[in-house]
């Protein structure tokens, strides 16, 4: 079962969870909503926009009463105001402060790109945050299959963290990365 709690447009307006977390970032109309949508096996849960910048919100989806999934406005958008810049910069600063639940990131990255100095910075505020962090390539039926892969190793040994391939398509890409989830909510198992 998974539903949004709130699209909080300001840190007081973070919902009070014992609930751990996993928050989805990356740059403007990479996936972040299609793989919540993906992993949750469901087409509408999260809005997914065909222009980017539309995610101006921090998104909480509770799924089976145990994990928060966080969708976070995606960066790199040039065509936000230096107002709205500051306020995205206010609310990703207190979220990533304030969340004491937090246990993993996943950074989505389009799969026909390089790392952007944007995703290094998520990576280097992950370490700092001492996140399990993995990153998710996009778009992956965009490329040919040894191409997906070049690009998946490639990635994996510049970021050094796990690398999985998705695409709105294909359901089934989505197992990894949920038993990467699960990995980081319930380490025992």
């Amino acid at each position: 079962m998974a539903h949004l709690v709130i699209s909080a447009a300001s840190p007081s307006q973070f919902p009070e969870t014992d609930h751990q977390e996993v928050v989805f970032v990356g740059k403007s109309n990479v996936g972040k909503s299609t793989l919540i949508n993906g992993l949750n096996n469901r087409k509408n849960l999260a809005y997914v926009g065909k222009t980017p910048g539309k995610t101006r919100l921090v998104n909480f989806y509770e799924i089976n009463d145990q994990l928060m999934m966080v969708d976070v406005p995606g960066y790199g958008y040039a065509k936000r105001s230096t107002k709205e810049q500051t306020m995205y910069a206010t609310l990703m600063e207190h979220y990533f402060s304030k969340r004491d639940n937090l246990k993993g990131m996943i950074l989505i990255m389009d799969s026909r790109r390089e790392i952007s100095d944007d995703d290094w910075m998520m990576l280097e505020l992950a370490k700092e945050k001492k996140l399990a962090t993995a990153i998710a390539l996009s778009k992956s039926k965009k490329l040919s299959y040894s191409q997906l892969k070049q690009a998946q190793m490639n990635v994996q040994n510049k970021a050094k963290v796990p690398v999985y391939t998705f695409d709105s398509d294909s359901f089934e890409s989505f197992e990894e990365i949920q038993k990467q989830i699960q990995l980081w909510i319930n380490p025992a198992e």
